[in-house]
This record gives C-alpha cells, structure tokens and sequence, in this order.
C-alpha cells in the first residue's frame, strides 16, 4: 500500500520565524539529526549564499522524508514582499499551509495578501502563533485579530500555561478565554454539540474531536496553534493535526499529469524542473507530452530533495513532488500529461516596475545576456526583454529588495559586475475608439496576405481578446491560427511605446493566395495590420494603481488622511472600532511608490497598510510618459518586411 503524500506549506510575513519552524519540523519527525540557525546561515532549506548570509528566504526550498505512515514535501517560502511570486508558485502544488503569526507583532500587511491568496485557492490552514515566550506578546489579542480581520472561527489546539509550556485542548481550562471561544465556534456549527454547550457539558472526548477534526478539515474552523518555534514548543501539535489533513483533490485519470513550478541550475544535473504529479506515475525515461512545446519530453532522470541532497528516485507517484534532470526546454508554469483542472493554473498581475539591467564592463555584455536569459528561465516574473539594436536589458520586479538580490546573484553565480536603475513605472495603452487597420503584404513575391481589423476598446482590466468573422474559404485556418499567435507579439509596444491592453481585435476581412501565400506570410502581416488599426483608434495612456487598506490609531486619522490627500488617493469613509480606525482607497504606484516608508514615521512602526495591485486606469498623458519604440516598428512596413523576412527568429519581439 502506498503512503499518503501531503505537500505542506510554510508561509508567513518576514521575520515570523519560518525557516526555524521549517527545521524544528524537520528534527521533530527525524529527518535531520541536528537543528540548523537562521543566524548561522546552517538551516536545510535556505542554502543560497545571500539567504545565509542575510538571514532571510529569497527561493522556494522543498524537503521530502517519510514520517509513520505518511510520505511529507515541506516547501519553506520566503516572507518578504518582493519574492511573493515565489509564494505564489508554490501554492499551485500545496496540500495544506501553516501560517505563521507572531504573537508580538500580530497580523501584518503582507499576512493579510497571503491570506487572501490562500482562500482564492481554496488551501486549507493552519495558523501557527509564534513568539508566545517573548515580551509583550499577547496571545488573546492576537486570537480576535486572526478572528476579526481574516473572518474565521477559530480553535485552538493547545493553550500556553506558562512562556514554555503548553496544555492540550483536552485538558485545558475551558475558563480561559480563548478556549471558551473556540468550543463556542465549534458548538455554532454542530446542533448536538450546542444542546451540551448550552448545559456546560461539552468536553473534548474523541466523538468531539472527530467532529472538530472534520471542521478543521473543511476549514469551517480554522486550527490555531500556539508555540515558539526556536525552541521546538509546540511542534507536536502541528505535526498532529497537519498530518491528518488529506491531499488536494487530484485529475481523476490514469492518464500521466504534472507541472512544472520551479526551474534551477545545478553543477552536476544541470536544468532542474521541479514537479508536482496530479495523476498518475511518472518514471525516469518515461515519454510525456509538453503542452506548450507541443511536442514530448523525455525524463531522463527523476530526483528528489531528500534533506540537504538530490537523491535519485525511479518514480514518482500522484500528489508527489520531485525533481526532473536535464530538462533542457521546460520552464515555468508548463503542464506535462493531460490539462489540469482551471484552479491550477492563474496568472495574476503582479509587477507594475520596470528596471534597467547594464553590465559595468563592455566584455560583459553577452555574458549579462546569456545570465538574464537564464535567470528568466527560473522565475519567468521577470518577463526579461533584450532590445538588442539599442543593447538594453530590460526586467520587471515587485519592489527594491529584488534589485538588490539581482545585484548579488549575478556577482556570486555568474561573476559579473552589474547596475540596476530606479525601478520606473510600467505603463499601458488601450484603444480610445473603434477603428481598422488594413495590411496588404504582397510584394516581393512570393508572399501574399491581405486582412483588415477592427480595433476596439476593451471593458477595464479585461485583458485581450481576437476573434474572427473571416471564412475559412477566404483564409484558411492553418494562417488565422498564425493570425492569433501574432496577437500577443503585435501588442507588445503600442503608439506611444507601452503594451496595449483592454483590446478587442477581430479579423474582419481578408484573402489568401492559393500559389504565393504561407503561413509565414500572416505571422508578418499580422502586427503591420493591428498597430495601423490602433493608430487610427489613438490609444488612452493606462497608469497602475493600489488599493489600500490602513489600520491606525483613532488620534492618527487626521495625519494619515491629509498624506493621503496630498497623493491624490480616493479616500472611503473611515470606520471604527473602539479606538482603531479602517480606511480603504487607491492611490496610484506613482504617487505611492514610498508611501511605506511616510506612513511608518507618521505611526512610529505601530499602524498597519496593506497595498495590493489594483490594476490599470486612465491617466493623462505627457511626453515624458511616453517611449520610443524599440526595435523595428511594424508601422514602418517596408522596413519591417526587409528586417523579418525568413527571419522571425531573429527578432525578439516576435517570440
């Protein structure tokens, strides 16, 4: 019979304490020996030199090892905002998260964004509140925070009688407080466990825990568990109940299925893709189909991270995750098997900054290129891009720490010495009316495609969409297929230099040539045909925005408003409780772009702001908002047609 695997999650806001509770698992269910420092740099999972060196967590690390009867995959996750898509790429493959809190600190903003994220994705959680030993935390406070701000029932499992020592649930004092509360969450959901909470006879026996136990499981009750993770305190409790959740629901196939979450280099096996399996048993020199390559994939060794070494295995089996070796042309995000269910597979706006990547010296220009393409390969967030006739490298990242890790990898892994610039703001274009966009490419023969486009303006946020009214006996399917694959390429740099979004594009009228045309005729075509088509419509320059959400003192509300004011942000009107005060608006990244660093000094580190991307809004234009086009424009169609004639390969923006 083969052991249930579960893939457990470790989550938290930076400096919650979650690589020490990453090790003190690791040492409680035995699979390492001696206990790793954050402080020393010594820890299993963080094993990049600046992750040792500044105490913090920058890659997904996964550690697999059997415990009783159950085969664990813990992923430790980095805390800090700017790597939150490393967060996201690991809840794609997860079973079930702990949540870290401090008991000092309480919820953070950056708590309150994972959380979220959390339910979108519908992950189970256990909440883990850290700390308890230190002074001036207050655990009953913490308790109503996680209950008031994330909208949950909450129930402890344990309870502390003193800093470094805790009672179970079944022997508790259901005097305390907390307690109290949890066994009235527990009674709200079950009628007979509220007929004995009514006559003060509910006890924890094992009927009640079974019935806890599938709340927990259906996260109508939320675990909460209290402990400190530095001195392995309330380790046996996680393990408990994390160890009785089951796997996420997985494809119901026999059919192999998998996807690719993480990318890394190593000195000896060289590219590694790492995998989560959904159904299915994938083994070593299996044959799999790629759906993006569209074509299939050898695995010509599996791997697995077996504590601190890349241990080889034969098989892996549905839940697991493991290692592919050698895999040369995956990346990111690709699905190996059949499709996987929509739930796993999003993509969600993340970076709105863009930032300048030079080498120092001039010898060190294509090795910088061939380092970002690398790079890219592994976190595809970066959406690197090369404007190669202006010998520019161009990156996207989530704030200035990035910068700063981007600084150190390429100097300690790739010996190059680098610059970063000031992150500068990611505009958008969208059309500002309905127009077309005619395209006749039919000299020098041979070559023959002719189309027309209607150009619209999209709902806000709404993305991209193309459609066709073009019979198939004007042009065949095998070119309108090439049509839509140009799409994306097309709308890369619009009439004022940025990617055009909120666009409806449909293909209204057009004809192919039965001796002349091919398929390569439309690819090229395509971009002369949308860029003249939203010429004529002129674009409305889009500018990213947060929403906010502050927590302060009622005495701060004047302050925080008029910073507000002086930012231009929409403001909604406050609510209070007690003596704390909410505010939600949005604000523009430009205008926002250090607003952390003003709101902490009007607060003194005490007040809470949460900015989330909002998405994009209309925004007036001025030059200095505007970029030249890079590269060769479509608009400029003779040149366009001499620079990529046989050779779209050649040009990066067409890839």
């Amino acid at each position: 019979m083969h052991k249930k695997v579960l893939n457990i999650g470790i989550i938290a806001h930076v400096n919650a304490g979650k690589t020490t509770l990453t090790e003190q698992l690791l040492y409680k269910a035995g699979a390492i020996h001696q206990l790793g420092n954050v402080d020393k740099g010594s820890t299993t999972t963080d094993h990049l030199a600046l992750e040792k060196e500044r105490g913090i967590t920058i890659q997904n690390t996964c550690v697999s090892f059997d415990f009783k009867d159950l085969k664990l995959n813990i992923i430790d996750t980095p805390g800090h905002a700017d790597f939150s898509d490393e967060v996201d790429k690991a809840l794609q493959v997860l079973d079930v998260v702990i949540l870290l809190v401090s008991a000092v600190d309480g919820i953070q903003a950056h708590t309150l964004n994972l959380w979220e994220n959390l339910r979108e994705q519908q992950i189970p959680v256990l909440l883990f509140i850290n700390k308890i030993d230190r002074d001036g935390a207050a655990i009953e406070t913490v308790f109503y925070e996680l209950e008031n701000e994330l909208g949950i029932k909450g129930f402890c499992l344990n309870y502390p009688t003193t800093q470094n020592e805790l009672t179970s649930i079944s022997s508790v004092n259901k005097e305390e407080e907390i307690i109290a509360k949890s066994f009235e969450n527990l009674a709200e959901l079950d009628d007979e466990l509220f007929e004995q909470y009514l006559e003060e006879t509910l006890d924890y026996t094992d009927i009640v825990a079974a019935k806890t136990q599938a709340f927990i499981h259906s996260q109508a009750l939320i675990p909460i568990v209290f402990g400190v993770a530095k001195q392995g305190i309330g380790m046996e409790d996680i393990i408990d109940i994390i160890s009785s959740f089951p796997s996420k629901n997985t494809v119901q196939s026999c059919q192999k299925n998998a996807k690719v979450f993480k990318i890394e280099q190593h000195p000896k096996f060289g590219k590694l893709a790492h995998i989560r399996v959904y159904s299915g048993t994938i083994s070593s020199k299996d044959i799999i189909s790629c759906k993006r390559l569209q074509a299939e994939v050898k695995i010509n060794q599996l791997l697995q991270n077996t504590v601190g070494k890349l241990a080889p295995i034969t098989t892996l089996k549905t839940n697991d995750i493991g290692i592919i070796a050698i895999a040369d042309n995956l990346i990111v995000g690709d699905i190996l098997g059949d499709d996987l269910p929509q739930n796993q597979d999003q993509n969600k706006l993340k970076s709105v900054l863009s930032v300048q990547v030079s080498a120092l010296t001039e010898k060190d220009y294509h090795p910088l290129a061939k380092a970002l393409q690398l790079l890219d390969t592994e976190n595809p967030a970066l959406n690197f891009t090369w404007y190669k006739s202006e010998k520019e490298f161009h990156v996207h990242i989530l704030g200035p720490l990035q910068s700063e890790v981007l600084i150190h990898t390429f100097k300690h892994r790739f010996g190059i010495e680098v610059s970063i610039n000031a992150p500068k703001i990611i505009y958008k274009e969208t059309p500002k009316t309905t127009a077309e966009g005619y395209v006749r490419y039919w000299m020098p023969k041979p070559c023959w495609a002719i189309m027309t486009f209607k150009i619209s303006p999209g709902a806000p946020n709404s993305g991209v969409t193309f459609s066709s009214s073009v019979g198939v006996n004007d042009i065949s399917q095998k070119y309108q297929n090439e049509v839509k694959r140009a799409i994306p390429w097309s709308l890369k740099q619009g009439i004022k230099g940025w990617e055009v979004t909120d666009i409806e594009i449909e293909l209204v009228k057009g004809e192919e040539h039965t001796v002349h045309s091919n398929p390569g005729d439309f690819l090229l075509a395509t971009p002369m045909g949308v860029l003249r088509g939203i010429e004529n419509a002129d674009t409305q320059l889009l500018e990213p925005y947060y929403q906010f959400e502050i927590k302060a003192h009622q005495d701060l509300l004047g302050t925080i408003q008029s910073s507000l004011v002086k930012l231009n942000a929409q403001i909604e009107a406050p609510y209070f409780t007690d003596e704390i005060f909410r505010l939600k608006g949005t604000v523009t990244v430009e205008k926002a772009m250090d607003y952390n660093i003003v709101f902490s000094s009007i607060t003194s580190g005490k007040g809470r702001l949460k900015l989330s991307i909002g998405g994009y809004q209309p925004c007036d234009f001025t030059e200095d908002k505007s970029r030249e086009y890079r590269g060769v424009n479509p608009l400029d169609e003779a040149q366009w047609i001499l620079h990529n004639r046989g050779a779209f390969k050649a040009d990066d923006r067409m890839r």
